[in-house]
C-alpha cells in the first residue's frame, strides 16, 4: 500500500516542492547519510542559524540542490522580504519554499511543528488575513523567548559557578553570562541577525568559544532527557549505566523544562489549525526528540491531530536514526499521514546538520517512492494549477 507521501492528488502544490523533494532526498543512494536534491527543513540567521537566508539559498545552489524550504522558528516574513528571497532564489535556479517551524506545547512538552505554504500564498500584495493571524501568533511565541533567555542565563551561570570543574575545560571560571552581551557577541561572531532571535545555538557557540565549555555537555542527545555522567578520566556519557559524576546538559530542552525555563508555546492543535487556515500543511518535526517513549506518546495523539488537520510527520533528517524510520513510516500509514525529510540545517551552529543531507535506510517505503518518481514528474504541468 503506497503511503500518502506519494499518492495524494489534492496536494499538487506540495508535490511540486514537497513530495518530489522527499523523493529526491530518499532515492539519492543507498543507506547511510545521503545528499539529496531538495531540503525541506532549513534555518537562517533570521531565527537561530548563523547564515543569512540569501547565503543559505546560495549554498543550496552551490550544492546542486533543486530546491529548499526556509522554515525559520516562530516567524512569518512580510511580503517585501519574502519577494526579495524568492527573486534571489529564482536567479540562482533554486525553487524556494517558505514555511515556518512553530514552538508548540505537545502534551506538556515543548516541541516543534513545521508549516509549509504553497507558492500562491506569496502571490498577492499583502499577506492574507489568515496568514497575518498566524504571523502574530508566531510573533507572540518569539517574544516569549526573551523571558526564557533570562531564565536560561541564570541557570547556566549557577551551574558554571558550582561545577566549573565539570563543564569547563581546565576548570576555569567563566565570567557570568548576560543576555545582551551574548546577543552582541552572536551578532559579531555567530551570524545573529537581531537580538530578538537569540536562541540556544547562539548560547552554545558562546559557551564554547568564550567560556571554553565542553561541547558534549551543552546539549547532549536530543532524544534523551539531558542527564549524563562525567568520568574521572574526562569522558562524557549519556548512558544511564555509566560510572561518573551525574550532571545535566546545560541547554537540553528537558534540563530547562525541569526548571520551568520555557517558551510560551502554542498548543499544537491551535498551531495546526492556524497553519491549515492559512492554506498550509502542518508536519510534526523530528518526532524522536519528544524523548523517551516517543512512539507511544505520538501514537496516542495522532488520531486527534490528524482529524484536526495535521498533514504529516518528519520521518527523515540529519539526526533521526534508521531504527526510527520504519516506526515513523508505519505511524504515518496508520493515520493516513504523509512523511517528509530535511536536514534541519542551522549553518555552522549545528555541525551534524548539513544542508541537503539526511539519514536514510532501505525498506518497502522506498519502493513506493521509486514508483512515484517514475510517474509523478510526468504530472509536472499540473502541479500549480489546482487548489489544495
Amino acid at each position: 500500500k503506497p503511503t500518502r507521501m506519494v499518492v495524494d492528488n489534492r496536494v499538487k502544490w506540495v508535490a511540486g516542492l514537497g513530495l518530489l523533494c522527499v523523493v529526491g532526498m530518499l532515492l539519492s543512494s543507498r543507506s547511510g547519510t545521503q545528499t539529496g536534491t531538495v531540503d525541506m527543513h532549513a534555518h537562517s540567521a533570521e531565527s537561530d542559524a548563523d547564515t543569512s537566508a540569501e547565503d543559505q539559498i546560495s549554498n543550496a545552489a552551490a550544492l546542486g540542490l533543486k530546491g529548499m524550504w526556509l522554515t525559520d522558528h516562530d516567524m512569518i516574513r512580510d511580503m517585501p522580504r519574502t519577494r526579495a528571497l524568492l527573486k534571489h532564489a529564482k536567479a540562482l535556479g533554486v525553487h524556494l519554499g517558505l514555511g515556518v517551524e512553530i514552538t508548540v506545547d505537545f502534551g506538556g512538552k515543548e516541541h516543534h511543528l513545521l508549516g509549509y505554504f504553497p507558492d500562491r500564498a506569496w502571490a498577492a500584495t499583502n499577506l492574507s488575513p489568515a496568514m497575518e493571524k498566524l504571523q502574530e501568533a508566531c510573533a507572540a511565541v518569539k517574544r516569549s523567548r526573551e523571558t526564557r533567555n533570562e531564565g536560561l542565563v541564570a541557570h547556566v551561570n549557577e551551574q558554571l559557578a558550582k561545577h566549573a570543574d565539570i563543564f569547563v575545560t581546565g576548570g576555569e571560571t567563566c565570567k557570568p553570562l548576560a543576555v545582551d552581551e551574548v546577543a552582541q557577541w552572536a551578532i559579531a561572531h555567530a551570524g545573529l541577525a537581531e537580538p530578538a532571535s537569540l536562541g540556544r545555538p547562539h548560547f552554545r557557540a558562546y559557551l564554547i568559544k568564550v567560556c571554553h565549555a565542553r561541547d558534549a555537555m551543552i546539549f547532549g542527545p536530543r532524544d534523551g532527557d539531558g542527564r549524563g555522567k562525567f568520568s574521572s578520566s574526562g569522558d562524557v556519557s549519556f548512558d544511564a549505566t555509566a560510572e561518573g559524576t551525574p550532571f545535566e546538559a546545560l541547554l537540553h530542552s528537558s534540563t530547562l523544562e525541569r526548571r520551568g525555563i520555557t517558551f510560551d508555546p502554542l498548543p499544537i492543535a491551535d498551531a495546526v489549525a492556524l497553519i491549515h487556515a492559512a492554506g498550509g500543511r502542518a508536519v510534526i518535526a523530528h518526532p524522536p526528540t519528544l524523548g523517551k517513549g516517543w512512539p507511544e506518546r505520538l501514537d496516542k495523539s495522532l488520531a486527534k491531530l490528524a482529524a484536526s488537520g495535521l498533514w504529516g510527520l518528519e520521518a527523515f533528517s540529519s539526526e533521526i536514526d534508521e531504527e526510527s524510520h520504519s516506526t515513523l513510516v508505519q505511524l504515518a500509514k496508520k493515520y493516513s499521514l504523509h512523511v517528509t525529510g530535511g536536514s534541519d540545517s542551522h549553518g555552522r551552529l549545528k555541525t551534524y546538520a548539513r544542508l541537503g543531507t539526511m539519514r536514510r535506510a532501505d525498506g518497502s517505503e522506498y519502493e513506493d517512492l521509486a514508483a512515484w518518481q517514475e510517474t509523478g514528474p510526468r504530472q509536472d504541468h499540473a502541479l500549480h494549477d489546482g487548489g489544495l
